[in-house]
């Protein structure tokens, strides 16, 4: 498998090759172009200041003139007329004479060797220790022919500012290609954690934490991974519990079912008797139905794709109805229920929203105590309307007034016969549908406030 630090450092020693390759390049057309044309120029001036002083000097003199010359910096050949090379200075490295330079001697013409050398490659030609890598004109010493060949020495050439500069630049590309490996190990090392991570979460492990601490987009990353990963964690074990209760709610009913229908069985039991064990077994069904029918809306409300069948209805007309249905639960608990309903209508999908009504309405009666009260508003302002549900039960908590909307949460798992943890969830999923709002207010002892806010369009 080829891994991101493998394929980031590729990526950068190729950018460097590829860099390197493109300035060698230009340096060569530089140098073919500027550099070496002016480099021959110079060094055929220098060649012929020395031809010029050639013609007055006697023959005894000239090998002192050359080694003078040489102690300045310059390779020097001489052709003497016995075809013999002799060397001044650095010795050539390579010695080898083309025919083209010995043609120049006894004759006023030049060779232009610097100019026309292709014995490296690029730029490299102007450090090549090559005698055809040099300037050559033919003197006369007591009428007799030679021929001198010069050219500076590489040390002139590669001067300590070059070798700075050179060292400069090596020592720069290093440290680069050192950082940029240090920076490849630095941002690979938080997605192999990521990676580590996800492989945990993929075998629903979601107790994981992350070390990652980073003020970039992988820090940001690290950062929503773990909130992720938490919530996961939250969720698996608020489903956890919600089977628990689930299978609670399922296993109380029916045990009572079973109980009751098994003493039914005894042809002892009075009339009264039957019809007390067949209340509760109706009770206990219509309890399984209830819950089954919570469940069964809260997977139709997760398809997202579910069509919402609105229509123009009366709201007022609704909630009286849903409260004229509660009454006898009202009446067993000796509450008293006063409501102010505006004459308004509402697009929405009147069963839906029947069932908002119901969840609230029976939340508002179950956690309140007899006796209590239940205040019912509905009223009109602009394009929304606001339906309101107050009670003065036992309150909720603060700490668990953010959670009370999730699904399967219960604040007091010890009522799990009175409630499944499903009917705000259901209240906040219908509400969302119709783009309204769902706003819970509550202060434990004195009561819960639950305010529906819905668009008239």
């Amino acid at each position: 498998m080829k891994t991101l630090y493998r394929q980031y450092i590729v990526v950068t020693l190729t950018v460097i090759i590829i860099s390197i390759t493109m300035s060698m390049l230009l340096i060569g057309q530089i140098y073919k172009s500027q550099i070496r044309p002016d480099t021959d120029a110079k060094n055929y001036g220098v060649a012929q200041e020395v031809q010029q002083i050639l013609k007055s000097m006697p023959k005894e003199s000239a090998d002192a003139y050359f080694q003078s010359i040489a102690k300045l910096g310059y390779q020097i050949g001489v052709i003497y007329p016995d075809g013999n090379l002799v060397s001044y200075g650095s010795a050539f490295k390579k010695t080898n004479l083309t025919p083209e330079m010995l043609s120049i001697i006894g004759k006023d013409e030049v060779y232009h060797g610097i100019r026309d050398y292709y014995g490296s490659s690029y730029f490299m030609n102007h450090f090549a220790n090559d005698i055809k890598n040099t300037i050559g004109v033919s003197f006369q010493l007591d009428d007799e022919s030679y021929a001198f060949f010069i050219r500076q020495e590489n040390a002139t050439l590669f001067s300590e500012m070059h070798l700075l500069i050179v060292s400069f630049i090596i020592i720069t590309a290093v440290v680069i290609l050192l950082t940029m490996i240090l920076l490849a190990r630095q941002m690979v090392r938080p997605l192999k954690q990521l990676q580590q991570a996800t492989k945990q979460i993929a075998l629903e492990n979601y107790d994981i934490q992350l070390t990652i601490d980073r003020n970039d987009e992988l820090g940001q990353l690290a950062t929503q991974f773990q909130k992720m990963a938490n919530r996961l964690a939250e969720n698996d074990q608020i489903k956890k519990d919600f089977i628990n209760n689930v299978s609670h709610d399922f296993q109380s009913p029916l045990l009572n079912i079973q109980g009751y229908a098994n003493v039914l069985k005894d042809a002892e039991n009075t009339e009264e008797e039957r019809v007390q064990y067949l209340e509760i077994i109706e009770q206990e069904t219509k309890r399984l139905s209830a819950l089954t029918k919570q469940l069964l809306l809260l997977s139709s409300l997760d398809q997202k794709n579910l069509p919402v069948q609105k229509k123009t209805y009366s709201l007022d007309k609704q909630l009286k109805e849903r409260l004229f249905s509660k009454r006898w639960k009202l009446d067993d608990k000796q509450m008293e229920l006063v409501y102010e309903l505006e004459p308004v209508e509402v697009f929405a999908d009147e069963q839906l929203m029947e069932q908002v009504w119901d969840n609230l309405l029976s939340n508002a009666i179950r956690y309140s105590e007899d006796k209590g009260k239940i205040i019912v508003t509905c009223s009109k302002k602009d394009n929304q309307i606001f339906v309101t549900i107050k009670d003065n039960g036992i309150g909720i908590p603060e700490q668990a007034l953010e959670k009370v909307k999730e699904r399967f949460y219960r604040v007091d798992p010890s009522r799990s016969s009175q409630s499944s943890g499903l009917g705000l969830a259901i209240v906040t999923e219908i509400v969302n549908r119709h783009a309204g709002q769902f706003v819970i207010e509550s202060e434990l002892g004195k009561g819960t406030k639950v305010t529906v806010v819905l668009n008239v369009q």
